[in-house]
């Protein structure tokens, strides 16, 4: 991996969210490979296993995560005591504009007498400008265990980056199994504290349609974390956090837990 491209990713990886690491790495690598690709044709002296080693050794932006939560909130509603949660994700970039993110994830509670899992299946089609962005979500969750039902999740989201470190995102989802629509408005902030680590935080506020018995203004949520990069494509991420009921249908919770993500 060529050097520059190498400290880039770090220095962007230090204040970006998961989702603008993805397009970070992935632009670059299709930038870079076309750029190699019409270098080797004008010269047209390196052979194709030569190539070959030189495209492998540019990452592909896929990134996995494994992590541990004393509770699972979900949408002001806590669902689940201590549990193991995996997930992969990826992004393809259409265009210079235009990109699509694709995720799984599967999510177990270990709990006493806690028989709860979830698998979703994500997809966001997404336009990026130089000041915000904006896109449609597609997905759906499978529940076992919960009030939750099963059932697919659709709509429509933006997000406006208010400074290098503030972003503002808000979304508006119909989902099939609640039989309702779920919006919420989200602020985020990250800052480096160094080449290899920075804090994030965010917070919301949630409002829904007869969503499980909750109507109008719903939750409030914050979440504050701390990223270290154990190598340039290795990190490890503890968060606390919580959520407030603002309908008496909605959970108060406190809790906390650890990601630990590779990138490839």
């Amino acid at each position: 991996m060529p050097a520059l491209l190498h400290f880039t990713l770090i220095r962007l990886g230090a204040r970006l969210s998961s989702h603008d690491r993805f397009v970070v790495c992935i632009r670059e690598r299709a930038c870079i490979i076309a750029r190699m690709k019409k270098f080797v044709c004008m010269l047209g002296m390196v052979p194709a296993v030569a190539w070959a080693e030189v495209e492998s050794e540019i990452p592909w932006g896929v990134e996995a995560v494994a992590g541990f939560r004393s509770d699972l909130v979900h949408r002001g509603f806590n669902l689940a005591e201590d549990v193991f949660d995996y997930q992969l994700e990826t992004e393809i970039a259409i265009t210079n504009d235009w990109s699509l993110n694709l995720s799984g994830y599967y999510g177990t509670g270990t709990g006493n007498g806690n028989d709860f899992s979830e698998v979703n299946g994500m997809l966001e089609l997404r336009y990026d400008a130089e000041k915000w962005s904006a896109g449609w979500a597609f997905g759906y969750r499978d529940f076992t265990s919960t009030f939750f039902r099963d059932g697919w999740e659709s709509g429509p989201f933006f997000i406006y980056r208010l400074t290098e470190d503030w972003d503002l995102r808000g979304e508006y989802l119909y989902d099939e199994g609640a039989e309702s629509f779920y919006g919420a408005v989200q602020l985020s902030w990250s800052k480096a504290l160094n080449a290899k680590s920075f804090v994030s935080a965010r917070g919301g506020v949630s409002h829904v349609e007869d969503f499980y018995g909750s109507q109008g203004f719903h939750a409030a949520d914050l979440r504050l974390s701390y990223t270290y990069l154990v190598a340039s494509n290795v990190s490890v991420t503890p968060f606390v956090g919580g959520s407030l009921a603002i309908d008496r249908e909605a959970d108060d919770a406190v809790f906390g837990g650890i990601w630990f993500e590779v990138t490839f």
